[in-house]
């Protein structure tokens, strides 16, 4: 019987992929302490997209905790569209495992890094808002774009509800390092709040690498022009094959997408970071990394339409070329 559950639950890129990516290459060790990380993790994605629908089967969800219930240990459970779900679907998951220990885990990065970050997750997912009209969007918190970008980045009111459910003694939130840290910073304080013994971990390969800001706007194009084609054409086409291999394969030959931290951006940081102070949880890592700094590179709005042509095409001899000749 499951004694522990620690559920990883975001936010939005604050290195989960890293995380997730870790500890799927370190199932033997896991095993060997005791833990518990339910494979192949797309099981994990359609078990959390099925709690956080509010479903009143929730099948995927039942599929997943009737295959780890028993386990006599700890559980854990890493996918970060966990972090905005709604107070009954917390409490679900505390009904589903009313004898274990159930903590949650908040992985969070200064807002100045996930800024371009969330701008770039929105390209790879169909959209074609420019650089511009996604900042204005973030900054007036309204519409599709404001809305989506603090559902999921609003660390004290996400902190606070699972607290509120949870007990803040059960919520840990932790830093990202800033950038040029040690890579294994944030991989150590993950293990220190949940429990696992030094071992010799082993590396997992990189994923989900960051577009530079001519193929950033190359999809955004692309997007618009695709239209309405089927999610499943457009995920492995476009989403899978043409962003997370061979675009992002083009980091170091073009510039990558520059941030200046604007005023209104820093108050917001201020207000987040006070706001999660006051909900009593455990803090690992220093708040001061939650001050948003300004990225090196080139502002979006000033690339102009030779250096996507120069992306399109260079992305297009990749292609051709095919996997391991893309040099």
């Amino acid at each position: 019987m499951v004694d522990r559950l620690v559920l990883h639950v975001g936010l939005l890129k604050s290195g989960t992929t890293f995380v997730q990516a870790r500890l799927g290459a370190n199932l033997d060790e896991l095993d060997r302490q005791g833990v518990l990380f339910p494979t192949p993790w797309s099981r994990q994605v359609r078990a959390v997209t099925d709690l956080a629908s509010s479903s009143a089967g929730a099948k995927a969800w039942a599929r997943l905790v009737d295959d780890v219930r028993d386990h006599p240990g700890t559980v854990l459970v890493s996918m970060e569209f966990m972090a905005p779900i709604a107070e009954d679907r917390i409490r679900r998951v505390l009904a589903d495992f009313p004898d274990a220990r159930v903590e949650a885990v908040i992985t969070v990065r200064d807002l100045g890094r996930v800024v371009p970050a969330m701008w770039q997750e929105t390209l790879q997912n169909r959209r074609s808002w420019g650089w511009g009209e996604f900042q204005r969007a973030v900054r007036s918190e309204s519409g599709t774009v404001g809305k989506r970008f603090w559902r999921q980045q609003d660390l004290g009111k996400i902190a606070r509800r699972w607290a509120k459910v949870l007990g803040p003694d059960r919520v840990t939130v932790i830093t990202v390092p800033p950038a040029g840290a040690p890579s294994e910073q944030l991989w150590d304080r993950f293990c220190a709040v949940v429990g696992l013994a030094p071992a010799t971990w082993a590396a997992a390969p990189r994923a989900n690498e960051s577009l530079g800001a001519a193929s950033a706007l190359l999809l955004g194009r692309l997007n618009a022009a695709l239209g309405d084609v089927d999610k499943a054409v457009y995920n492995r086409a476009v989403k899978k094959r043409l962003a997370k291999q061979v675009l992002a394969a083009r980091k170091g030959a073009e510039e990558p997408i520059g941030f200046v931290v604007p005023g209104w951006l820093r108050k917001r940081s201020d207000a987040r970071s006070a706001d999660l102070a006051a909900t009593g949880v455990r803090i690992v890592g220093d708040l001061a990394e939650l001050v948003p700094l300004d990225v090196p590179g080139v502002d979006p709005d000033a690339v102009d339409a030779d250096q996507q042509l120069d992306a399109a095409v260079d992305a297009l001899a990749r292609i051709v070329r095919g996997p391991g000749r893309r040099g």
